[in-house]
């Protein structure tokens, strides 16, 4: 692996040459099929692309050593100068999703989020209530969505892990920059688990170890009508499927004992005073374990309205092994999410 250069307390693993970049980008606009119409086919497209020249050996050599990685001290993957699609259409406010299926015609963003998937051996999945299912999901301000702490949202959302409570919980999110203004400082901030852990007293750890804690499910999975998901159950903050796991959504998980509320605090006071900002522009990416760290969106400074309402990132959510989660699939759909 290349030896790392430093981006806003991030470190950054990968630069793609202007060069590389667009041998790959051209590479990627030559697959035709429509990944929302279309994801097998799209698919089988992207799996041979990825066996060939297209994609440069160093970029190959950083993948296998990540994927090699101890995701619990190193949770990030970050490049700079990714492929992106040259003419993306302009989405409304009132409904992003649709005109995106509509009036988006190559699929490079989307081609670079699945190569990426497969060479780090990571399931791509989508969710019934998600986007109706999309594997490709869009962080973009949607109106009826703009004040709910979902990828719809306008302005800050609140540390978290993506489905922190959901039957399935991603073990990656994968996010790439296609149009964002950097007038506006709208970050996205990281915290491991690790430092978190490291820095809490070990009575408060003792408490987050109970089932005194309560967090709905995610605003994006409720709003959708597609399947009733009924009321979230009370769980532990800390532990679960790993001693380090870590399941909190700031301003949504409440502490339903004194001792909880208390508990809360200290880790919104420790994961305020630990992130580490990174600010994606078009071409950048970041790659995080979602078991291992907790992330938002702050909104710091807007310099642009209207740019504010037209940031847009991609974004897909990954599992190790889709056979993990069969049983929670939708019948005949093997990567869609019943929920």
């Amino acid at each position: 692996m290349e030896r790392r250069a430093t981006t806003a307390q991030i470190p950054v693993d990968f630069i793609f040459s202007d060069s590389e970049r667009d041998h790959l980008k051209l590479s990627l606009a030559k697959v035709t099929d429509n990944p929302y119409s279309s994801y097998t086919h799209f698919e089988e497209q992207i799996s041979r692309l990825a066996e060939s020249d297209a994609v440069v050996e160093r970029f190959r050599r950083l993948c296998e050593a990540k994927r090699g990685g101890d995701v619990y001290e190193d949770p990030y993957v970050v490049m700079k100068n990714c492929p992106v699609d040259d003419n993306l259409p302009q989405l409304s406010f009132e409904t992003p999703v649709v005109d995106k299926r509509n009036l988006k015609k190559t699929f490079v963003a989307e081609g670079f989020l699945l190569l990426y998937a497969k060479l780090m051996q990571q399931e791509p999945i989508g969710y019934l209530n998600v986007n109706d299912g999309d594997i490709f999901q869009d962080i973009h301000p949607m109106q009826r969505l703009a004040q709910t702490q979902s990828q719809k949202a306008l302005d800050t959302i609140y540390f978290h892990k993506d489905l922190a409570n959901h039957f399935v919980r991603p073990d990656w999110v994968n996010i790439l920059g296609l149009r964002a203004n950097p007038a506006n400082r709208i970050f996205t901030s990281f915290v491991k688990n690790k430092d978190i852990l490291e820095a809490l007293p070990s009575k408060t750890k003792d408490i987050l170890r109970q089932e005194v804690f309560h967090t709905p499910y995610d605003d994006l999975t409720t709003s959708s009508e597609n399947k009733e998901m009924g009321d979230a159950p009370n769980h532990q903050i800390l532990g679960g499927a790993t001693d380090y796991d870590i399941r909190f959504f700031e301003n949504r998980t409440m502490g339903l004992t004194d001792e909880a509320r208390k508990a809360v605090s200290d880790v919104l006071a420790t994961l305020h005073r630990l992130k580490k900002p990174f600010l994606i522009l078009k071409g950048d990416f970041i790659g995080s374990a979602n078991n291992e760290c907790v992330h938002n969106k702050e909104v710091a400074w807007i310099g642009d309205l209207d740019a504010q309402k037209n940031r847009w990132l991609m974004k897909t959510v990954n599992v190790r092994s889709l056979g993990d989660h069969w049983q929670h699939m939708v019948d005949g759909r093997v990567r869609i999410v019943n929920g």
